[in-house]
């Protein structure tokens, strides 16, 4: 039970949270075929609201476990492989991230490219695969996820909001998240990926010391002692 608290209390409940996000292209044509950027702006206080209605779990950015805990923010994208996005090739992901007061505490880009699957490949891909995409069972799409802004330090304020684009709009998008990371360092670290190993050696220390405890309260308040290798011959 102790070390049970003793868990709760330095290891968050959730050590990672995803928020949808939805880029706003430009609506004339002729911008987007310069490439402009697609720009989106994620409200972590409204996702979250969404999240507790829909009864997902996720960070405790309230407690005293955010403090001092290192962050990692990325952004998780769902793409199309069409010719369109193939010929655009490298792009950059952009993404900052505001606290309360709308000041940015972190700020990052991350250059971003398809794998490249050869004409061969995607032929017989496409052939082997091709039922189940007419079924509607899959699609012929790439996951790219990376990470962006590293914070050193939970920011003070927490975090409020962010802002994510991509340096062109001609980029095909299925769909696009914002993930936040806890990073957990040193003794939080192992007690959370070395949760059994940790559990019974912090259990049988925690142990060891309230016998040692308990030995020194019984000596200095009655003057005896607690020994489970008295001798003494037992006399009726």
């Amino acid at each position: 039970f102790t070390y049970h608290q003793i868990y709760v209390a330095l290891v968050p409940p959730s050590l990672a949270e995803s928020h949808a996000v939805n880029f706003v292209y430009p609506g004339e044509t002729e911008l987007r075929k310069g490439g402009t950027s697609a720009n989106a702006s994620v409200d972590f206080s409204f996702q979250r609201q969404l999240m507790v209605r829909a009864g997902q779990r996720g960070m405790d950015w309230s407690s005293g476990q955010a403090s001092g805990s290192s962050l990692d923010v990325g952004v998780s994208l769902t793409l199309p492989e069409s010719d369109a996005n193939r010929e655009i090739g490298t792009f950059m992901v952009y993404v900052d991230v505001m606290d309360k007061q709308g000041k940015v505490v972190g700020s990052g880009a991350k250059s971003v490219v398809m794998q490249h699957k050869s004409t061969l490949f995607s032929a017989v891909s496409t052939g082997v695969w091709s039922v189940p995409m007419l079924l509607g069972l899959t699609r012929e799409e790439q996951h790219i996820k990376t990470t962006v802004v590293q914070l050193v330090s939970f920011p003070a304020l927490g975090l409020h909001s962010s802002h994510v684009s991509i340096s062109d709009s001609r980029l095909q998008v299925y769909s696009a998240s914002i993930d936040i990371t806890f990073v957990l360092v040193g003794f939080r670290a192992y007690m959370y990926h070395w949760y059994f190993s940790c559990f019974f050696w912090g259990t049988l220390t925690i142990s060891n010391i309230f016998l040692v405890l308990l030995r020194w309260g019984m000596r200095w308040m009655l003057g005896t002692d607690i020994s489970v290798d008295d001798d003494t011959p037992y006399v009726p």
